[in-house]
């Protein structure tokens, strides 16, 4: 379905910027300021890309000044992307995303993190970018017009036709003195089916829209807002410590040497082994089968099973 394709194409910040934080894993002020401006520039980025294709996140931020006015640019950044837009209008949304490229690239030169990590966060920025292209594609190649309009023209022209068609007809002699009271209730039935289905593809066809049952976009914003900068900030510099100082109940019971198990916190609530749905009991003991549990013994058990059924 496009509606859910659109849906899933969204870019969401939580794997970007948790393998930025173990790059820039470090908690003085250079760190801090990078991992900060770039989730910034992330979010940046969806302010961009998105109001282009939402009208929700248009109204939001109709203009590039308002955007500033929020705290995704500042007055600088936003004359390099007047620029930017004057060049080439089609660049200027991924212009953040390239200046998060450089800053990783000034981080490798300084603090050298591993390269695999870095591969990483490159591959997910990658993904990213490549969300807000696909977004940009559903939206410029969307349903051909005629499409739907032939849909509505058939559905509309189809009841049209049933008033006239599906009425019911006395004959001369017997409509002097009768009513006619029919109800076409099959004929109400279909069009509340059929128009209410061609209602539905007219609004999935645009799900970025204004209507209550588009996709809340304005909302996944905000969230991701604040989503970004509570990784930067929030999750990287409030790790516990495991000096030992707060131990957990679990480890207390591996240090005594005890079982570690979960406690049974309701009698409701019952233990229930999982069904092997693909097992075919045969005659005999299943010692072999609880003893070792291995494909060889499950397969042996499959061919008695298959043997005893021919035989």
């Amino acid at each position: 379905m496009i509606w859910w394709s659109q849906f899933q194409s969204l870019a969401w910040p939580e794997d970007l910027l948790s393998g930025l934080c173990l790059i820039m894993p470090g908690h003085d002020e250079r760190s801090v300021k990078r991992r900060h401006t770039i989730a910034r520039w992330l979010n940046l980025t969806s302010a961009l890309a998105w109001r282009d294709i939402s009208s929700k996140i248009r109204i939001r931020f109709p203009t590039l000044k308002t955007i500033e006015d929020a705290g995704l640019a500042t007055e600088k950044e936003m004359e390099r992307l007047e620029q930017i837009n004057v060049a080439c209008p089609h660049a200027r949304w991924m212009a953040p995303l390239h200046w998060i490229q450089h800053v990783v690239m000034q981080e490798v030169k300084d603090n050298n993190p591993m390269a695999s990590l870095v591969n990483t966060f490159m591959k997910d920025l990658q993904t990213v970018r490549a969300s807000y292209r696909k977004l940009f594609s559903y939206d410029w190649v969307s349903v051909p017009l005629p499409y739907s309009q032939v849909a509505a023209l058939a559905t509309y022209a189809f009841f049209f036709f049933c008033l006239f068609g599906r009425q019911f007809v006395y004959r001369a002699k017997e409509a002097d003195n009768q009513i006619d009271l029919y109800v076409p209730i099959f004929t109400i039935v279909q069009f509340l089916f059929f128009v209410g289905w061609l209602k539905i593809g007219q609004d999935l066809m645009r799900p970025f829209g204004t209507d209550d049952d588009d996709i809340e976009l304005l909302y996944i914003f905000e969230r991701n807002v604040a989503t970004s900068f509570a990784i930067v900030h929030e999750l990287q510099e409030n790790v516990p410590p495991l000096d030992g100082s707060d131990d957990d109940a679990f480890w207390t019971l591996h240090a005594r040497g005890e079982r570690v198990e979960m406690a049974n916190s309701s009698v409701q609530v019952h233990k229930h082994m999982p069904k092997l749905h693909s097992y075919i009991s045969v005659n005999g003991s299943d010692q072999e089968y609880a003893r070792t549990g291995c494909n060889k013994a499950e397969r042996r058990k499959r061919r008695l099973g298959n043997e005893e059924r021919i035989n």
